[in-house]
């Protein structure tokens, strides 16, 4: 009550109350605004009607559309990850195994030629490579990213070809009577370092603005050098097993902040792995009906009686709210 002029508030309150209403039904926020406009305006009396009026703006924005950082983020394709489990997941039972991407999965030997990892990171976009025991049919050894990757190539620190010869980093073959028992690339090539080292202060020296693998220029000679990435590898990846809910997965994601997960079976083969895309409700929703899809069509090729009518995408996508 302005005692003043004997009403109820001046112009300059129904401003206030009108720029903030604007802001929440734009932002959806409500306490940090209304702390924000109270450090401006500093005057403790509008702090219940700063969150009266916020409120309102709030719950009156929602019922028509989402907020305008919500939209911007569908409209640049973030794969954000909402705080509550998707309905979609909570109401069918799926597993890792069956979201997971396989085919999109590059690998890496803990030491690799380094024309081959040049290759590789040319040819895709992604951010982290896991590294694998290719001898023991690809149990999982570490990750490496992708500005670690490029930072090593851009110094150059990989070791002579003639240091280790490809014959002796192939898996024996176990019918063969020279195979000692010992099929591991990582116990067979022994703690001797295989190249240069670059100390970590080094790598994360530069950061953020690593360098990619356009900065990166590969000669002809150094193609069939050996790059040595045990000592730069991260060999305590988060992992979830392909039988695990999906539930748990994208608790990880969320509570970890990931950017993917491998998904390795009971002998810690890498089997797959899963980004923040493939845990939206739409790739859910793909995932269940190529799930579904793939059950009909080995039920049909098993002889089984019945309707052999395959349903389509209207016919089997769930409903995601």
């Amino acid at each position: 009550l302005d005692h003043t002029s004997g009403t109820f508030a001046d112009s300059g309150t129904y401003a206030l109350m009108g720029a903030a209403a604007v802001l929440g039904g734009m932002a959806r926020m409500t306490i940090s605004l209304t702390v924000i406009l109270l450090e401006a305006t500093g005057d403790m009396q509008y702090v219940l009607p700063l969150m009266l009026t916020l409120m309102a703006a709030r719950f009156t924005g929602n019922v028509f559309n989402e907020g305008l950082y919500d939209i911007h983020i569908k409209l640049r394709s973030i794969p954000f990850l909402e705080e509550e489990v998707p309905a979609i997941a909570e109401r069918y039972e799926i597993v890792a195994g069956q979201v997971m991407s396989k085919t999109d999965v590059k690998c890496l030997r803990p030491v690799e030629r380094a024309g081959v990892v040049y290759d590789l990171l040319r040819s895709c976009r992604h951010g982290t490579f896991p590294i694998v025991d290719t001898a023991s049919g690809g149990t999982l050894y570490g990750t490496a990213s992708r500005s670690m990757l490029c930072t090593l190539l851009q110094r150059r620190a990989f070791g002579d070809p003639g240091v280790l010869s490809e014959s002796a980093y192939t898996p024996n073959d176990p019918d063969s009577p020279n195979n000692n028992g010992n099929n591991s690339d990582i116990s067979r090539l022994g703690p001797k370092r295989l190249s240069p080292l670059v100390q970590w202060d080094t790598i994360e020296r530069v950061f953020p603005r690593y360098p990619t693998i356009e900065d990166v220029e590969m000669r002809p000679n150094d193609r069939n050098c050996w790059l040595d990435l045990r000592p730069y590898a991260n060999t305590a990846p988060f992992t979830v097993n392909e039988t695990a809910s999906i539930q748990r997965s994208y608790r990880l994601f969320r509570t970890l902040g990931l950017r993917q997960l491998c998904v390795v079976n009971h002998n810690n083969q890498v089997v797959g792995i899963i980004t923040r895309k493939d845990l939206l409700p739409e790739a859910l929703a793909d995932s269940l009906i190529r799930g579904r899809n793939a059950q009909n069509r080995g039920e049909n090729g098993n002889g089984e009686q019945g309707d052999t009518h395959e349903p389509d995408e209207t016919e089997s996508l769930p409903i995601l709210s």
